[in-house]
């Protein structure tokens, strides 16, 4: 036999309360006492009741859906960030709808208001570089929709913001190479016009110039997030008459493709190179050796956006509307002194 699927009616009958009550509960507003709320929360545990998004639509203004647009060419990125807002949406009784775009397109503007039009989106959230869009963020609030942006230049805009501290994570990492006694690094640059890729930069310029190290043009690479880059990059660095001792990429996976360049030169990593990387991606702990990184709590800063992004929603008031999480640096086998390379290159030759 078929089991009769329970509905919202059910539970209102077992918590004892007003259909009218339940729905306020399952619809998580504010309005309800927390012995209420328990009580029907227990009534739809017990009678395994799932709430249809279609259902809550019908009865209200909102379509608990969110939206997720992104340009991104780093794969590990866009799936962390995506555990974290798939997570988040379902613990909140959003659903999420996932839609890539090309941010040189000229058809991007006219593919977003489609999207937030015919699937009524309730919220947008925007990583880089969509999120620093003057005019992603006009139509947003033509349309009058609501947004959040992860990485984003605080500075324009204003709005509702999530991230870390690209410029002090830079440093930090550019610290440790320059402890470990190296002078001469190499960086690779991110994507042109990104946010992220100009703190990290900055980061590294400014532990460069704190530690009276040069900052040097031959050693600065532009890259664009892709192993490509790095393993362009690192071609590039190993051909110089004096290669850097230590390379710092701004993203895991250059630092795997400096990697794969350096082994094709015959080097070693890290006895003849260095090489550190960001975000502490699954790339980084693949490849050999793994590499040193800063960690970046993606997966957390999505949930986090999604937490402020409906909290919008719902008219609950944000703690604070440009959240900062930290990051940690990650010391793995890629990264050594520059005593130890000197050593090897006297041994190889």
């Amino acid at each position: 036999m078929n089991e009769k699927k329970s509905t919202l009616a059910s539970v209102a009958k077992l918590a004892g309360v007003s259909i009218k009550t339940a729905s306020r509960v399952v619809r998580r507003e504010r309005n309800v006492s927390e012995s209420t709320r328990s009580k029907v929360e227990d009534a739809i545990r017990e009678v395994s009741y799932r709430p249809s998004i279609a259902a809550r639509a019908a009865v209200g203004t909102r379509s608990y859906l969110i939206g997720l647009v992104f340009d991104n060419p780093n794969s590990d990125y866009i799936v962390d960030l995506l555990r974290g807002a798939i997570h988040q949406t379902r613990e909140e009784g959003y659903h999420l709808i996932v839609e890539p775009m090309r941010s040189q397109d000229e058809s991007m503007i006219h593919d977003l208001r489609r999207l937030i039009i015919q699937s009524n989106l309730d919220g947008v959230l925007l990583p880089p570089p969509i999120c620093d869009s003057p005019d992603v963020l006009a139509l947003l609030k033509e349309q009058e929709t609501p947004y959040v942006k992860i990485a984003s230049n605080e500075s324009s805009n204003g709005g509702l913001s999530v991230g870390m501290d690209d410029v002090s994570a830079a440093a930090t990492m550019t610290r440790h190479l320059a402890d470990l006694g190296h002078t001469n690094i190499g960086f690779v640059q991110g994507r042109e016009g990104t946010t992220t890729t100009s703190r990290r930069l900055e980061g590294f310029q400014n532990a460069m110039q704190e530690r009276g190290l040069a900052i040097k043009s031959e050693y600065i690479y532009a890259g664009d997030y892709t192993f490509k880059a790095g393993l362009l990059a690192g071609e590039q660095f190993f051909k110089l008459a004096t290669p850097p001792s230590a390379i710092f990429a701004s993203n895991d996976e250059m630092a795997a493709g400096v990697t794969m360049a350096a082994l094709r030169s015959g080097m070693s990593v890290p006895d003849d190179i260095s090489i550190a990387g960001f975000d502490d991606s699954p790339i980084s702990r693949m490849i050999w050796p793994p590499l040193t990184t800063i960690r970046q709590p993606i997966q957390a800063i999505s949930q986090k956006a999604i937490s402020l992004l409906i909290n919008e929603l719902r008219q609950i008031e944000n703690d604070d509307s440009v959240a900062t999480l930290p990051f940690d640096l990650i010391t793995r086998r890629s990264t050594a002194t520059y005593q130890v390379h000197t050593a090897h290159k006297k041994i190889n030759h």
